[in-house]
């Protein structure tokens, strides 16, 4: 037997132990959950693009909770970030208007060069050097995500203003894949580039569906796609859905319309359009929904625990 073979059997058997399902009890606050600022149950595009009306390029703050940093960015045509990379963290962006080309570094030092559009999803991981330029002849909007507190480091020395708080320093450190990183147990590597609209043409057949984003070394995702709910969609009373014990869960809504309900209050529940970004705090019972009455509905869900434990009720 291959030793990869065996590698699959054990890990294979310890995802298996994984999925085993125990009652515990846990310390769940009485109150809700706060959301803190800049944080709150849904952020919409809308608002944003009213917000910086006749700015073409701007920066909005979106999560910023301890795990994640995330913004909402329209730059302008001809906009070039250089060529960087994170000494620890990932990067992943969803291009939300216009097109965005990407080089990302791979194993072998070439570089990828990627033409992102509205739907893509385009992932990054640590260590690897990569760049971005918005293209075409209309500003771009993209969704940006590293963990929290991420520090570029650049492959050529930044001009610097006079009397600037920092300077650009030499240094080394260590590039290429991370030998930690979490493995794909299909042996095959994972997509840097996958559009929303590709993916609903391959799977116009079923009417709900899901496939992984991404599981990387602290970065889980997945495309969860389907049609609406039958009915008004109310829970059964006591049916909450699930929360996690001490992160935060957030989505970017990709098509179509969605619902959550959080901690089973229908009267709270927020209702998402593409670009639309909704989070739910650590500790928070969540329950989305498609909610779009004609076509195909999407959520690209995140986190920064590639285990990602769901904490269900227990049935009485």
């Amino acid at each position: 037997m291959s030793f990869r073979l065996l590698l699959c059997f054990a890990l294979c058997a310890l995802a298996a132990f994984a999925q085993e399902q125990r009652v515990f009890y846990y310390p769940k606050p009485v109150a809700r959950t706060p959301y803190v600022a800049p944080m709150k149950p849904i952020t919409r595009l809308d608002d944003i693009k009213a917000k910086y009306a006749g700015q073409t390029n701007w920066r909005e703050k979106i999560i910023d909770d301890g795990n994640s940093l995330a913004h909402m960015v329209q730059e302008a045509p001809g906009y070039k970030y250089p060529r960087r990379m994170f000494a620890d963290s990932p990067a992943w962006w969803v291009v939300i208007e216009g097109r965005v080309r990407f080089e990302i570094e791979q194993p072998d030092g070439s570089f990828e060069i990627i033409e992102a559009t509205k739907g893509s999803y385009v992932f990054v991981p640590e260590r690897m050097v990569h760049s971005l330029e918005v293209i075409g002849d209309q500003p771009a909007i993209r969704f940006e995500v590293t963990l929290y507190a991420a520090t570029p480091v650049f492959a050529e020395k930044p001009a610097v203003a006079p009397g600037a708080a920092i300077e650009y320093i030499p240094v080394r450190l260590s590039t290429g894949p991370n030998p930690l990183d979490v493995a794909d147990l299909d042996g095959k590597p994972w997509s840097s580039h996958v559009n929303v609209y590709e993916l609903a043409k391959q799977n116009e057949a079923r009417p709900n569906w899901s496939r992984p984003a991404m599981r990387k070394n602290r970065v889980r995702g997945n495309f969860i796609c389907g049609q609406a709910v039958a009915g008004d969609g109310t829970p059964a009373p006591g049916v909450r859905g699930h929360m996690h014990s001490d992160f935060a869960e957030f989505w970017v809504v990709m098509l179509g319309e969605l619902r959550w309900i959080f901690e089973g209050d229908v009267a709270t529940a927020v209702y998402g359009k593409p670009g639309d970004i909704v989070y739910a705090p650590p500790k928070t019972f969540h329950m989305p929904q498609f909610w779009g009455k004609q076509g195909l509905n999407c959520r690209l869900t995140s986190s920064t625990f590639p285990s990602a434990n769901h904490l269900y009720d227990v049935e009485e």
